[in-house]
């Protein structure tokens, strides 16, 4: 029943809400208390010539508000945003206009996209079937689903006398990845950590451990020849085995404070991120999820998606960890 109300006004809404909105400006109030004074001065003294004026300033009036019209008319609008946008971090993004008018151009058009942008896009002219674009700075709030709201669309066309304006609603939805945040502080064992790990046993790393007999099958390549000519037998490089550092951020208790969940959310979006840049393959274990520890920038991407969902509400069923749980377990 309550959802058929809210329908039942949302449409009430739509019906009786105006197509355009209207606001006098500052020389618009004197133009009209000028007009105003001309009417009367004309009505009191009967001078054809006070007519004259009165009806040359009643055609500016007219002609305003049919030219602002024109210009909103058939005007589309586009939100073009970054795949990856972060929480309270300015974004660059743009707004791209395409005017569907055959003929006419449109001009002054203001774009406003509260609350997430402070300062509005500016379109000077729009050329008939033609598209224009700029970009805006926002800021999200926070992390999560967003649903961008309705833009506002303004023109002061033709002589700066009224804000003629409408909103637009491009129906755009974002997914707000964690903030990165530059002041996490890594704990001292993890910050000498830039890679992978060499061990002294024989393998396939680039550092060299020792000198020993070529067999059939070697690689040419690494023929040591200084010890060749010495033994006069062919001797090769052999090389440290490299061993990969995993990570996984694990994320168990989530229960609690709201505040002190987000810290911790950023936290570990932050160290995978960090981690991943520098090469390492990095995993993500929470209450009710394991991603097994991945190299790459679509294994940050997954992490940072998974983390921007992550709801304190959810089923605490804490996974059994993968085989690839060896390595480092940072706890935040």
């Amino acid at each position: 029943m309550g959802r058929k109300i809210d329908t039942f006004k949302a449409f009430l809404v739509r019906l009786f809400k105006l197509p355009r909105t209207l606001k006098i400006n500052t020389s618009g109030r004197y133009f009209i208390g000028i007009t105003l004074a001309v009417g009367l001065a004309a009505i009191n003294t009967g001078n054809n010539l006070l007519y004259i004026i009165l009806g040359a300033l009643l055609s500016f009036v007219v002609a305003s508000g049919i030219l602002s019209n024109s210009a909103l008319k058939k005007l589309r609008f586009t939100r073009v945003v970054p795949d990856r946008v972060f929480a309270r971090t300015p974004v660059l993004y743009g707004i791209s206009v395409r005017n569907h008018k055959k003929y006419v151009p449109s001009y002054l058009i203001t774009v406003a996209d509260e609350p997430v942008a402070d300062r509005p896009g500016f379109f000077t002219v729009v050329n008939a079937g033609e598209a224009e674009s700029t970009v805006m700075e926002a800021v999200f709030p926070g992390r999560g689903r967003y649903t961008m709201e309705e833009l506002t669309v303004t023109t002061a066309f033709p002589f700066g006398l009224f804000t003629k304006g409408m909103t637009v609603n491009p129906d755009d939805e974002v997914l707000v990845l964690p903030r990165i945040r530059d002041d996490v502080q890594l704990p001292e064992e993890l910050l000498a950590i830039s890679g992978d790990e060499s061990r002294s046993v024989s393998g396939m790393g680039e550092e060299p451990w020792n000198i020993i007999e070529f067999t059939s099958g070697d690689n040419p390549r690494h023929i040591h020849w200084k010890s060749t000519a010495k033994r006069d037998e062919m001797m090769k490089k052999e090389f440290m085995a490299r061993t990969e550092r995993i990570m996984t951020v694990r994320l168990i208790d989530i229960k609690g404070d709201d505040i002190r969940l987000e810290e911790r959310i950023e936290r570990a979006a932050t160290l995978a991120d960090h981690f991943i840049r520098k090469g390492h393959p990095m995993g993500l274990w929470l209450p009710n999820l394991f991603i097994t520890p991945k190299r790459g920038v679509s294994q940050c991407t997954r992490i940072l998606e998974v983390l921007a969902l992550l709801d304190a509400n959810i089923e605490t069923t804490i996974p059994a960890p993968g085989p690839d749980i060896t390595g480092i377990v940072i706890d935040v």
